[in-house]
């Protein structure tokens, strides 16, 4: 058995092996003999036949097929289509972004004719990553401890696992970057020495703040103890890029007239060019972004960019999002009850901190002497789950007479049989970590609905040995269902659901019983909910399931007759033209022209009674309004949300619709863009509150759990 560690990064993915005989971790390289894997995947098509490519291969045949390759799928991990965070995504990913069939929530990536979960993509990095390290190592990989940003929800975690399993492989422990981070730098300490870090770690497509107690034994074996963390998922080394990514086209746009922000391609080039720029004015003063045909026009005109870049306007660029880190850096130390005093070390973790912009100002702001760099800023991380999985020896059984360690792919204690779902990883590293927010359920309590009970609070370490538990009072339905919620609102809905455990009564039981909800933590800080009915012997341990829940068996499916394919078709046609003249101001021409062309290709299919293609071309026209138009489909998407929603959500609503056409008419990109990220959360949060809305009204959700005004620990 070997066993590696695996940073598996938005932007790039790195493993590490710890060597025993030399105490040290190190960094194995891939099949092409690079220490980063690119973390994309891709379809090579050619001549007939498809071929999965994955990292570099992917890389460099995505500027021709930009629609077919997969790039920053971490941000789409363990995520409904429903997210808000998936609905930016959708609006800047070159590749399609789709809900789930049937009842799945879940946000599915489509590319090349194929649809899959965003844990399948990351499973065909992972496969690349252990199949590689096996060969340079010369023996088989299994096991892997897994790092994750440290703000990642359960939900998250769950599908990084996932992921895992897809790949083969047997997860030893998923663990928080910034944590492994701390790790590679806490194991060059000397005996007795004790240190206060704060790990801030700005990846390709996250960010994250984390703040360790690290001490290292006489008998050389480390200890880490997490104080608190802090995250933003949508915030990393990615959008500093897209901020030159910005000016470029708008460079393009000055100078011909056209806008290439809605063309794969060049997106997919631009960014290339805005990293290299990126990287050059760390030690320039002043860079020229120069990409070579950079942009073609449907009619043929090929437009070449040569655009210069200081890095005085990089850094006036680029001024919000340092600040956007840095105001999480102040809040988690406020939180902690901390001073930048009292932080002995500050480690630079991620890619995104090489950035001049950013090493400047976290230096500044802590003090230039206590800014370490004896560590890889983009290694660190696999270097410290590389330790970990060298130094964590198993699980250890979690009866207390027995204290068995087993394999991390054992589900029972080999010596005494009891379950190691929630058993403490042990080995010469020795690991402390906390909850960051706290995670509950929603309820009733007395006339209010939507009430956020915790049950594992912030700040508690885990796994745990015994589960937290508190009381409810069923009402009256049989069905007792638990939506299970992760955050720090006292308004369920507003924080972050994870998913619902549901369980019938039998007809013997009586209605209005006392029930017990427990929640428990394992080493991965996956969650397990257990409800029980004292008193009956009634019991139901389940992982909260994400897929919406029946409430009517399933309707048969019949394939719809050739009129009826007919009749959709003409209705998708005529409600294009209407799109267009409703708000053809807002599409450009390149859009306008592929729509009018559809168009025209449905009236020919239509005339022809070409009943083969009815389908097809319904489906077309409907993806030319919803996600092809720009501008256009995001008002198409507001106006659905506001329709039928509360009176002040039509309101705001319709007046983001106003700001972003304004901003649009009177030609300023940047507040175009900024507004229409703005309509982009409105429309979410309408979406995400009709569906809470619809619940509440339903029967069904008079089964949730009433919560006793003395409600406590059972």
């Amino acid at each position: 058995m070997t066993a590696i560690g695996i940073d598996l990064g938005t932007t790039n993915s790195v493993v590490a092996h710890y060597d025993a005989a030399q105490q040290e971790s190190r960094v194995v390289a891939n099949g092409e003999s690079q220490n980063l894997t690119p973390s994309v995947v891709g379809v090579l098509r050619r001549d007939g036949s498809e071929q999965l490519l994955v990292g570099s291969d992917a890389v460099n045949w995505a500027e021709r097929q930009p629609a077919d390759t997969v790039v920053s799928v971490k941000r789409l991990m363990g995520r409904d289509f429903t997210d808000r965070k998936v609905t930016e995504a959708r609006q800047r990913l070159s590749y399609r972004i789709v809900p789930g069939q049937d009842d799945d929530p879940r946000a599915h990536v489509q590319f090349a004719g194929r649809t899959t979960t965003p844990a399948g993509v990351s499973s065909a990095i992972l496969g690349k990553l252990v199949t590689d390290a096996g060969h340079v190592l010369g023996d088989e990989v299994t096991h892997a401890v897994i790092t994750v940003p440290a703000h990642f929800k359960d939900a998250q975690r769950a599908a990084t696992r996932e992921a895992a399993e897809l790949a083969g492989i047997t997860v030893k422990k998923i663990i928080d970057e910034p944590t492994a981070a701390a790790i590679a730098f806490g194991m060059d300490k000397r005996a007795g020495e004790r240190s206060r870090i704060l790990v801030y770690d700005l990846g390709g497509g996250t960010f994250d703040i984390s703040v360790l107690d690290a001490t290292k034994g006489a008998d050389g074996t480390a200890q880490f103890t997490v104080r608190k963390f802090a995250g933003d998922d949508w915030l990393g080394g990615d959008d500093f890029d897209m901020a030159l990514v910005e000016r470029i086209a708008a460079w393009v746009r000055d100078d011909c007239g056209i806008d290439p922000s809605q063309d794969p391609r060049f997106l997919f080039v631009a960014k290339r060019s805005a990293e290299q720029a990126k990287r050059q004015l760390n030690s320039l003063t002043e860079t020229l972004i120069s990409i070579p045909a950079g942009f073609r026009t449907e009619d043929g005109m090929v437009v070449d960019v040569h655009m210069a870049v200081t890095r005085a306007e990089f850094k006036e660029w680029t001024r919000p999002l340092v600040r956007r880190t840095m105001d999480l850096v102040r809040e988690t130390l406020d939180l902690d009850g901390l001073t930048p005093a009292q932080i002995t070390d500050v480690l630079l973790v991620g890619g995104g901190t090489l950035a001049r912009p950013v090493y400047e100002t976290v230096e500044a702001f802590f003090g230039r002497d206590k800014v370490r760099r004896n560590i890889n800023a983009m290694e660190c991380v696999a270097l410290g789950a590389g330790v970990l999985a060298g130094t964590l020896d198993g699980v250890e059984c979690p009866v207390q007479d027995c204290g068995e360690v087993n394999d991390e792919a054992q589900g029972v204690c080999s010596r005494c049989g009891s379950s190691l779902a929630h058993a403490r990883t042990v080995g010469s590293t020795g690991l402390y970590e906390v909850t960051g927010v706290d995670m509950g359920i929603a309820a009733v309590r007395g006339s209010q609905r939507d009430v956020f009970v915790p049950i594992i609070e912030s700040g508690t370490s885990y796994p745990m040995r015994d589960p937290r538990t508190k009381r409810f009072q069923a009402t009256d339905s049989r069905l007792i269902r638990v939506p299970v919620y992760e955050g720090t609102s006292p308004i369920a809905s507003e924080n972050d659901e994870q998913g619902v455990v549901e369980f019938e009564l039998p007809q013997q039981i009586e209605l209005h019983r006392p029930v017990e909800v427990s929640f428990n933590y394992d080493a991965n800080r996956t969650i397990t909910v257990t409800i029980t009915v004292p008193g009956t012997g009634m019991s139901l341990e389940a992982r909260p399931r994400r897929e919406k829940p029946r409430t009517l068996p399933p309707a048969p499916v019949l394939e719809p007759d050739s009129a009826t394919l007919r009749q959709r078709l003409e209705m998708a046609r005529r409600d294009t033209e209407k799109f267009l003249l409703r708000y053809g101001d807002y599409v450009d021409d390149a859009q306008d022209m592929k729509v009018r062309r559809d168009m025209q290709q449905a009236e020919q299919v239509l005339r022809q009674a070409e009943s083969g293609e009815y389908q097809r071309m319904t489906e077309l026209l409907v993806a030319d309004m919803y996600n092809h138009c720009g501008y256009a489909s995001q008002f198409l998407h507001a106006e659905e949300a506001a329709d039928g929603a509360p009176p002040e959500t039509t309101r705001l609503i319709n007046e983001a619709v106003g700001y972003v056409k304004q901003a649009h008419d009177e030609g300023n990109r940047m507040m175009t863009m900024q507004q229409a990220r703005a309509l982009a959360n409105l429309v979410a949060q309408a979406y995400d509150a009709r569906r809470v809305s619809a619940l509440r009204d339903s029967e069904r959700f008079d089964g949730i759990l009433r919560v006793p005004d003395d409600a406590g620990d059972a």
